[in-house]
């Protein structure tokens, strides 16, 4: 059973081992909140405190809650929800976003990480939130509909990147 908590500077080994890990295993940062562009933990916490407070737009962001999921003492993923509910997010870029430590998969924690996304959102008002992949990625498609989303279709950007959007159907 996951439990889920807004980063600290307590988590910081943990998140760092979780990084390392990522990153050995040539593994993407897709829903870890940009962990992956970050190599000092202290910068990585400045964003998320930017993301979560009301001057994320002021920045050029999205206000985010970002959590992280443990099992037991094993960071075993990373959750971020976009509290806002515009035509942006709903069409390309999703309200929550999960990435799964690679050692962790195939284990459900996706599918718990998008539940509390939900539960999140639902938090702020968000009825319907959307989750959007790449269509390449089954692994996150599945976890999509296992967590009561349903594919309603695919969407390309402007700059020509396509996504398949799911919307919380439950």
């Amino acid at each position: 059973m996951l439990t889920f908590h807004t980063p600290s500077s307590a988590d910081r080994a943990a998140v760092l081992a979780y990084r390392s890990e990522v990153l050995r295993c040539r593994a993407d940062f897709d829903g870890s909140a940009g962990l992956g562009e970050f190599e000092r933990y202290s910068e990585w916490l400045e964003r998320l405190r930017i993301l979560s407070g009301g001057r994320a737009e002021k920045y050029g962001f999205y206000r985010t809650a970002v959590r992280l999921a443990y099992d037991g003492g094993i960071l075993a993923g990373i959750l971020n929800v976009r509290l806002t509910d515009d035509p942006f997010i709903r069409t390309y870029a999703g309200h929550i976003g999960y990435n799964v430590r690679p050692s962790c998969r195939r284990k459900g924690y996706g599918r718990a990480c998008a539940e509390e996304g939900v539960r999140l959102c639902a938090e702020h008002g968000i009825a319907e939130p959307v989750i959007c992949t790449d269509p390449e990625n089954s692994a996150s498609r599945r976890t999509a509909e296992s967590a009561g989303f349903a594919f309603a279709g695919t969407e390309t950007t402007e700059t020509g990147i396509t996504v398949a959007r799911y919307v919380y159907a439950k």
